[in-house]
C-alpha cells in the first residue's frame, strides 16, 4: 500500500510538472501562451509592416536577424495581410501597461501589438528568442529554416524595476563590457542598470568642475601595480554613449554617487571635505580596510557646495528620474569627534549622529527634487528617519523580521537582499535555483502590503572577481533567473521548466561572448 501511495504521489507531481512545461523556450516565461499548429517562415520576400512611429523597432529587428539570414527585409507602412511581420500600437491593450504586448503567430503572418513602444520592443525580444539560435550569429548561416512556432502570447511584467547593479568603482568596467551586459539584460527584458560609480576604491565619472576627481581619484596608488584596465573613468561623452545605447534597448541607467560614507577616494583629491583633512591613498579592496572611517564632513558647508556642484552635472548628464546616493555603512566615529559635526547636531537640535545622517540625506534629497530627480539609497538611509518620497533599496538579509518590518514603510522599495541577490557571492551560497526561488514580496495573501515594491535587482560587487570572464560567470546564468523573478508571475514559475528553457539560452550566451558559470 505504501509503495502504491508513493507511486500515486509521484504521478501527481509529474503531472503538475509536465503541465507547467512549454515548448516555447522564452526567458522570462510569458504570462500567457497558447500554442498553435504549424510555423511561420521568414523568407527573402517577408516584409516588416509598421507605422512610422514604430519604424525604429523594425530597423532594430532587421539589424538583429538579417546578418544570419543573409537577405534583407523590406519595411513598409502598408500591411498586406500575409507573409509579413506587422507591428501595431493598440490603445485597447492599456491593461497590459506600457511594457506589455500581444504576439500572434500564424502560418500566414506575425502580428505584434502593444499599448506603447516599450511593449513592442519587449515583443521583439520574444520573437528573437523564438527563432533558431543561429539567428544570433553575426554572419550568414546556411541551411537553416527561419521558422517560428504558431502561438498566441499575452505578456506583461510583474514588476517595473528589473535591475542589475555593476560596481565600476572597485574595479573599472570598460565601456565595451558595460554595453555587453546591457545587450544581454535587454534580451531578457531587464530594464534598469544601476552603475555604482564611486566608492572607496575609485571615482569613475568625469565631473568637469572638479577635474582632480578623475585625475587623482580614478587611479590606485602606483605602488599596488594595478593593471591599467582595472582603473580609469568614463568621460561624460563615454557615458552619453552608454546612456544612448541603453535607451535604445529599453534600459535606464541609474547613477550612484556614494555619500556620506564610502567616499574615501574623494579625499585623495579633496581631503578638506573630510572631518580630519587627511589625504587618502587609494588601494585595491583586498589591500586595506574594507570600510574606511573617513566620511564627508556634515558640519562643513564646503561639503555641500561640492556635492551640489557635482550633482548639477550628474543630473544633467543622466536622464534617469533616479539618483542613487548610497548611504550604506556610513561610520560615525569621525562625526562623534568632529567639532563642526557636533556643532551642526547642536545647532539643528538633533538627537545624535544617526539623525545627522538623516538630515544629510534629506538635504541632498531636497536638492535633487529641485532638479526634478528622485533620491534612492541603500536601506541605511532609513536610520534616523526618512522622507516618504525617497526610494529604499533593501540589501540586508531577507528574513521574517524584515518581512514584518518593511510593509509598514510607506516608501517605494526595490528588493535586493544579500540572501538571494548578491552575485559576487559564490554559487555554493546563492545558486541559480536559489535565486529563482526568491519571491520579493512580504505577504502573498495580502497584496496591499506589497504595493510599494517596485521590483528586484541583482548586485555585483567587483572587489574579488575583477576580470571580464570571472564577472561573466558571477552574473550568468543567475541573471536569467532574476529576469524571470522580476517579470513572470510567481504562480507561472516552475524550476524544472526554467531549467529546460535555460539550456537553449546558454547557447545564446555563448554566441554573445559571455562565459557563464558551468561552461567548460
Amino acid at each position: 500500500m505504501r509503495r502504491l501511495l508513493l507511486l500515486v504521489q509521484f504521478l501527481i507531481s509529474l503531472t503538475v510538472f509536465v503541465s507547467a512545461q512549454t515548448t516555447v523556450r522564452v526567458i522570462p516565461k510569458p504570462q500567457s501562451v497558447q500554442e498553435g499548429k504549424g510555423v511561420f517562415t521568414i523568407s527573402s520576400t517577408t516584409t516588416l509592416s509598421v507605422p512610422d512611429v514604430l519604424k525604429k523597432g523594425a530597423i532594430q529587428l532587421k539589424n538583429y536577424i538579417v546578418p544570419a539570414m543573409g537577405y534583407d527585409l523590406a519595411i513598409t507602412s502598408k500591411p498586406k495581410g500575409k507573409n509579413e511581420i506587422e507591428f501595431r500600437i493598440d490603445k485597447s491593450l492599456k491593461q497590459l501597461g506600457e511594457e506589455g504586448y500581444q504576439l500572434k503567430i500564424t502560418p500566414v503572418m506575425i502580428c505584434l501589438s502593444a499599448y506603447g513602444e516599450k511593449g513592442i520592443f519587449w515583443g521583439i525580444q520574444t520573437i528573437r528568442q523564438l527563432l533558431p539560435e543561429q539567428v544570433h550569429r553575426a554572419a550568414k548561416v546556411n541551411g537553416v529554416a527561419w521558422e517560428l512556432p504558431c502561438l498566441s502570447i499575452e505578456d506583461n511584467p510583474r514588476f517595473k524595476w528589473r535591475g542589475l547593479m555593476l560596481d565600476c568603482s572597485r574595479t573599472f568596467i570598460s565601456k565595451k563590457e558595460v554595453k555587453k551586459y546591457i545587450e544581454a539584460m535587454s534580451y531578457f527584458k531587464m530594464n534598469v542598470l544601476h552603475l555604482h560609480l564611486t566608492d572607496d576604491q575609485g571615482w569613475r565619472i568625469e565631473i568637469k568642475k572638479y577635474p582632480e576627481l578623475t585625475r587623482i581619484a580614478s587611479r590606485f596608488r602606483p605602488s599596488y601595480n594595478e593593471p591599467e584596465e582595472n582603473q580609469g573613468f568614463y568621460s561624460q561623452e563615454d557615458m552619453k554613449e552608454i546612456i544612448g545605447f541603453a535607451a535604445d534597448r529599453n534600459v535606464e541607467i541609474v547613477p550612484e554617487i556614494e555619500m556620506p560614507g564610502h567616499s574615501y577616494e574623494v579625499f585623495a583629491a579633496l581631503p578638506q571635505l573630510s572631518c580630519k583633512g587627511d589625504t587618502a591613498r587609494i588601494h585595491p579592496w583586498t589591500k586595506g580596510a574594507g570600510i574606511h572611517n573617513e566620511i564627508f564632513c556634515a558640519g562643513n558647508d564646503q561639503t555641500f557646495e561640492f556635492l551640489e556642484n557635482m550633482l548639477d552635472e550628474i543630473t544633467t548628464l543622466f536622464p534617469s528620474q533616479y539618483v542613487h546616493i548610497g548611504g550604506d555603512e556610513a561610520p560615525k566615529a569621525h562625526w562623534k569627534t568632529c567639532a563642526k559635526c557636533q556643532k551642526r547636531i547642536k545647532d539643528l537640535g538633533l538627537k545624535d549622529e544617526n539623525e545627522l545622517q538623516s538630515w544629510f540625506v534629506k538635504r541632498i534629497e531636497k536638492y535633487l527634487n529641485g532638479k526634478g530627480k528622485k533620491l534612492i539609497g541603500w536601506d541605511e538611509i532609513m536610520d534616523g528617519g526618512l522622507s516618504k518620497s525617497a526610494t529604499v533599496m533593501y540589501w540586508r538579509n531577507w528574513d521574517k523580521s524584515v518581512a514584518q518590518k518593511i510593509p509598514f514603510i510607506e516608501n517605494d522599495i526595490v528588493m535586493t537582499p544579500t540572501s538571494h541577490c548578491y552575485f559576487d557571492y559564490a554559487y555554493e551560497k546563492i545558486s541559480t535555483e536559489k535565486m529563482y526561488s526568491f519571491n520579493p514580496v512580504f505577504n502573498q495573501e495580502k497584496p496591499e502590503v506589497n504595493k510599494n515594491i517596485l521590483g528586484v535587482q541583482a548586485n555585483f560587487w567587483s572587489h574579488l572577481d575583477r576580470t571580464s570572464p570571472r564577472i561573466d560567470r558571477q552574473l550568468f546564468p543567475r541573471l536569467l533567473a532574476l529576469a524571470e523573478v522580476g517579470w513572470t508571475n510567481s504562480d507561472h514559475k516552475n524550476w524544472g521548466d526554467f531549467e529546460v528553457r535555460l539550456q537553449s539560452e546558454l547557447k545564446i550566451l555563448e554566441i554573445m561572448g559571455i562565459y557563464y558559470h558551468g561552461k567548460n
